[in-house]
């Protein structure tokens, strides 16, 4: 993998959460930038804002680097794929980051990584299959790099669902070692 991995901010709260960012960071660490955007980071600030702690931790990560931004150009594009993600809903109530996200994964050829079921859907239709990814995806990527063992993969996968987050339901309930190798 040597493409830049766009981030949703559920992906990045999930691994804040079970306090495993390092993970994220040692994977991204050798790929291009940008690492997330700047409707994502202002998604994790207003969370920050509300007492999230996830969100806080999150945005003092300085492996991210600074959230790339969209130009007046882009707008467009990006607004059109509010309005997919919320279903054909206009105006759109939400997922900024998320189409942010795929509009620019897409533009520089790279990935989009979310745990949001609906948003995986619709950026596999849009990207292609192989360039959504999710949080047991990048665990298994951290796996195969010698990054983590699969069984601190399962840890922190069972630590994250421990900590109230969800991970994709094409996961099952009882994730084991074996599912990370």
């Amino acid at each position: 993998m040597a493409d830049p991995v766009l981030h949703d901010a559920v992906t990045l709260r999930h691994f804040a959460s079970c306090g495993r960012l390092n993970i994220c960071e040692l994977l991204h660490s050798a790929l291009p930038i940008p690492r997330w955007t700047e409707a994502v980071q202002g998604e994790l600030q207003r969370g920050a804002g509300n007492g999230n702690a996830d969100c806080s931790t999150v945005l003092v990560q300085h492996w991210l680097g600074a959230p790339i931004v969209p130009t007046t150009a882009d707008q467009g594009a990006i607004y059109r794929l509010r309005v997919g993600l919320n279903g054909g809903a206009y105006p759109p109530s939400a997922d900024a980051g998320e189409a942010e996200s795929i509009f620019f994964a897409h533009q520089l050829g790279g990935l989009f990584a979310t745990d949001d079921n609906a948003a995986h859907a619709f950026a596999s239709r849009r990207l292609g299959p192989t360039r959504v990814i999710d949080s047991v995806d990048i665990l298994r990527l951290a796996v195969r790099a010698g990054h983590v063992t699969a069984a601190d993969a399962a840890a922190s996968a069972i630590a994250i669902r421990a900590a109230g987050r969800h991970l994709r339901r094409v996961h099952p309930i009882t994730l084991t070692d074996s599912y990370f190798k």
